[in-house]
């Protein structure tokens, strides 16, 4: 049976899930088996896009904006490799909205006739600053064109679940019609290839804090006290950190987790697994033994 793909269906499930005081948790899945491991674990979404493949491929997630391959070509490939492996569990693809070899409303009808149940903004200039955000957005490759692109998806009946830097761009994205709007406090600070606690820009959970409240207010000023906002990356990199949020911010819904949810743990173990193994002693051979 193949993953739901109904947008009302997934969100009244969703909705009922937050009434019950349960929080909404989608996972980033560059592997197949991240993906099948999300869904055995109860995840309710599942987002593919590139950088999941160069994050399990061990590069920064960063690696998804720069010119290694085409970020909608790697989604579409992703797609393909990883719907036949779901049952239960919505899978969203991340989107390049200023993909110039691809007509979007095509795409996005060939994405719905694979069986992919909604749209996220994903490569984004949200997590680009400075004078090089200033020029993609004069020469027109800008986050007005994600917006575009959420409510395009919006408008074929695609879950939309956005990325937003700042409370212009939520009441941006709330209006173009996000279903639940991704609250990004910037790139995962954890692991081997994590921004690092002392990195440049890096927010404190109390500034993630602040930060997801005017998010939520601007998204609960279009769309009522029924808006769905969740967080995503910066220190919110698992249980703990996602719970002093939440716990912080009334009314957030849920927590987003892609290196949080498979890379961070898949080094984890690994590493963990490794060392226990070279731990292990072995008994020198002696002749009559």
């Amino acid at each position: 049976m193949p993953p739901p793909t109904d947008r009302t269906e997934i969100m009244a499930r969703l909705r009922k899930q937050v009434a019950e005081g349960k929080a909404i948790v989608g996972a980033g899945a560059g592997i197949g088996l991240t993906a099948k491991s999300v869904e055995a674990g109860g995840g309710d979404l599942i987002v593919i896009y590139n950088s999941g493949r160069y994050r399990m491929n061990g590069r920064g997630s960063l690696a998804g904006l720069m010119p290694y391959g085409n970020a909608n070509d790697i989604v579409l490939e992703m797609a393909n490799e990883t719907l036949p492996l779901l049952t239960t569990t919505p899978l969203l693809c991340g989107i390049c909205a200023t993909d110039p070899t691809r007509p979007l409303p095509p795409f996005l009808a060939q994405l719905r006739a694979l069986g992919i149940a909604g749209i996220q903004n994903f490569p984004t200039v949200g997590l680009i600053d400075g004078t090089f955000r200033q020029a993609l957005e004069a020469t027109g490759m800008s986050y007005a064109a994600e917006i575009s692109l959420i409510a395009l998806a919006h408008g074929m009946g695609f879950l939309t679940t956005p990325y937003v830097f700042d409370s212009l761009q939520a009441k941006q994205m709330a209006e173009a019609g996000a279903d639940i709007v991704v609250a990004h406090m910037g790139l995962t600070t954890g692991g081997t290839i994590g921004l690092g606690k002392e990195g440049m820009g890096a927010k404190t959970l109390d500034e993630c804090v602040a930060l997801c409240k005017e998010i939520l207010g601007a998204v609960r000023g279009v769309q009522g006290e029924g808006a769905m906002v969740i967080v995503h990356g910066g220190p919110v990199e698992g249980a703990e950190e996602a719970q002093y949020v939440l716990e912080r911010v009334p009314g957030l819904c849920g927590f987003y987790g892609a290196s949080s949810v498979e890379r961070i743990p898949v080094e984890k173990a690994i590493r963990g697994t490794v060392e226990g193994l070279k731990a292990v002693g072995i008994r020198k051979y002696e002749a009559g033994a």
